[in-house]
């Protein structure tokens, strides 16, 4: 950056920066333009779980097969880092078309709308706690 220097105006004895502020606006980036959340339909109709809280918010994971776990350890199909999660904390279980999901015996416990579950269905909306961090099941549908 060039060294632009204040100067006072006789008449009023503020300093004028006319230059160091072009300079200053040349040099701030463009802003980036952030892709909105896709829509299930984006997602080619098939189901997914997206985190809406903790790390990886926004990232969204497209589920397909019978059975995804979800956890701490390196061989889960979706791994979250965090100490409170399980190493195999949860299970998405594909049945009669529909996705339940089965906690795996985590200390912690998993939570389906901010309810205790043990095995239950989703819903397109639902949210899913794993840990401290809030995933929102989308159907595809």
């Amino acid at each position: 950056m060039d060294d632009t220097r204040f100067q006072a105006s006789e008449t009023t004895g503020v300093a004028t920066a006319d230059q160091t502020m072009r300079t200053l606006l040349e040099a701030v980036p463009a802003a980036q333009v952030v892709p909105a959340p896709r829509d299930s339909e984006e997602s080619g109709g098939r189901p997914r779980l997206v985190i809406n809280r903790g790390p990886g918010a926004g990232t969204g994971f497209a589920i397909g097969g019978p059975s995804i776990t979800i956890g701490r350890d390196r061989d889960c199909d979706i791994v979250v880092e965090d100490m409170t999660v399980s190493r195999v904390h949860a299970e998405l279980r594909l049945r009669d078309g529909k996705y339940v999901v089965v906690d795996g015996g985590s200390l912690n416990g998993t939570y389906l709308n901010r309810q205790p579950v043990d095995i239950a269905e989703l819903g397109d909306g639902d949210e899913l706690w794993i840990g401290r961090v809030r995933f929102t099941f989308r159907s595809g549908g």
